[in-house]
């Protein structure tokens, strides 16, 4: 888990700096973002509650295995790889800027939702993020305010083709 966390984040810190990313512009609305971003914060969005809830009835376990999940299974493992050639693009478009944009709040949200059980690590990759951006006020990760769902984000439907296409793949 570590490992792939860590290689994703190196991965959009590489090209986040060859660009010159730090999150200044305007978010990309939702709906003009490509069905892979819409997916993918679908996904993370259904992970914050899946957490949420786990953390509510003392199950950390469940928790981390949720995470681990989403990280392995759906962000390293599909989206990155989708997407690869979104962040190679030569010209800083809309789209360039949308996939930065997700894939940093799916970093951002993972180093949330994931500090009560990995506390000095997602306190590294939190820090690591916001001294770029400066989008938290706080120092520390265990500092600021644990994210909340947005039921407008997920659609279920949405998460349903994508894991048919993603078995269809793994078949072929």
């Amino acid at each position: 888990f570590f490992g792939t966390l860590y290689h994703t984040y190196n991965f959009f810190a590489l090209y986040a700096n060859i660009d010159g990313f730090t999150y200044n512009e305007p978010d990309v609305p939702l709906n003009e973002r490509p069905e892979i971003d819409r997916w993918i914060l679908s996904e993370l969005h259904t992970l914050i509650n899946t957490v949420d809830k786990a953390y509510s009835d003392f199950e950390p376990t469940k928790a981390g295995q949720a995470i681990e999940q989403f990280v392995d299974g759906y962000l390293s493992n599909w989206y990155v790889r989708l997407c690869r050639r979104r962040f190679w693009k030569g010209e800083y478009s809309t789209d360039k800027i949308a996939a930065y944009q997700t894939l940093y709040t799916c970093l951002e949200t993972v180093a949330l939702l994931s500090s009560p059980v990995a506390p000095f690590f997602m306190d590294r990759l939190f820090n690591d993020l916001n001294a770029v951006t400066g989008r938290h006020g706080a120092i520390s990760v265990h500092l600021a305010d644990f994210p909340e769902a947005d039921a407008d984000v997920i659609d279920k439907d949405l998460e349903a083709r994508m894991e048919l296409a993603q078995k269809a793949a793994s078949l072929v």
